[in-house]
């Protein structure tokens, strides 16, 4: 996958909770979602209570993604070695990550359909 998840940071703290993404290879964030759930014995449960669904936005190979938790005005910031950190903010009323279970699902959609 060209996005990784690297970290989850302040869990169940609404103010700073953020996901940590790694961009590998260049690609363009519309085809990514992120996905509340729940950890399983096999796995996750296959149905989630929140998503992120990314604008548009080309993204390059070392490029940061962190994706608030709380709401808040999206931004992007130029590293000093020429790749980019970006803000999002999931715009959520409480944290996520309250139990151990709690778990979100990075997914790559570049094979959908409207209807």
């Amino acid at each position: 996958m060209e996005i990784v998840i690297k970290s989850i940071g302040d869990k169940g703290d609404l103010a700073n909770e953020r996901v940590g993404l790694t961009v590998l290879v260049t690609c363009e964030l519309k085809y990514f979602l992120v996905i509340r759930t729940k950890k399983t014995d096999g796995g996750f449960q296959n149905k989630g209570t929140d998503y992120f669904w990314f604008l548009p936005q080309q993204v390059n190979a070392n490029d940061k993604i962190v994706l608030y938790t709380r709401a808040g005005q999206n931004s992007v910031k130029e590293n000093l070695d020429g790749t980019k950190t970006y803000f999002f903010y999931w715009s959520l009323s409480s944290p996520i990550f309250k139990t151990a279970n709690d778990i979100v699902v990075l997914a790559n959609l570049k094979n959908w359909k409207l209807s």
